[in-house]
């Protein structure tokens, strides 16, 4: 066998200093405009697994809890009788000839309420705090009555849809529950940032 020889290597191309600190420029500047979003999402973050935490470990199993789902329960028997239907509340069941539910953890809209008032109070604006709660109040609330209207929803649809209940209770409002208060807080973010631009045509 022949020897082969070896081809010369190109020397080795070095970087100019000045690229390479531009380059190391563009990545901190880069972290610098991500770093409101990065603390946001880890502060929104951490705040919803101690809240779940807290949740399932402890606040669901108390009696405070039941309460409210019983609350919960009473006012669906109340809306059900102006609505003409003979639905009773007794405990967290709400029953009556036709069909009976009974609430349990998840049929609260705790945790999204959670997340829309953690989302607001984290989100990386000038918006003072005070500001923040008219729409959290106004949000939270919205979010608690939009559950009665599930819970009314799912005895209809034990009623008169049986075999479609655990679908809509599923599938479709637990989706719609995990979507509702992002759409409210992206709805409020939206107002949050046309406030801080026109804030200072305001001072003028």
């Amino acid at each position: 066998m022949g020897r082969r020889r070896n081809k010369p290597q190109p020397p080795a191309r070095r970087i100019p200093s000045d690229r390479r600190d531009a380059a190391q420029g563009r990545k901190s500047l880069w972290f610098v405009d991500k770093r409101p979003v990065l603390r946001f999402v880890l502060i929104l973050g951490g705040l919803m697994v101690a809240f779940n935490l807290f949740f399932y470990a402890d606040f669901s199993q108390t009696d405070g809890f039941n309460s409210y789902l019983a609350w919960n329960a009473k006012v669906s028997a109340a809306i059900l009788g102006l609505l003409g239907d003979d639905a009773t509340a007794n405990g967290l069941s709400l029953s009556s000839p036709r069909f009976a539910l009974r609430l349990q953890a998840g049929c609260d809209a705790l945790q999204a309420s959670a997340f829309f008032v953690f989302a607001v109070l984290a989100s990386p604006t000038s918006v003072s705090v005070l500001a923040r709660v008219v729409p959290i109040v106004v949000g939270t609330v919205i979010l608690l009555t939009i559950n009665i209207v599930r819970i009314i929803n799912l005895y209809y649809m034990g009623v008169y849809f049986p075999t479609a209940f655990e679908t809509m209770h599923i599938e479709v409002w637990h989706a719609m529950f995990i979507f509702l208060p992002i759409f409210f807080w992206v709805i409020w973010a939206r107002w949050a940032m046309r406030r801080k631009v026109l804030k200072p045509d305001e001072a003028a």
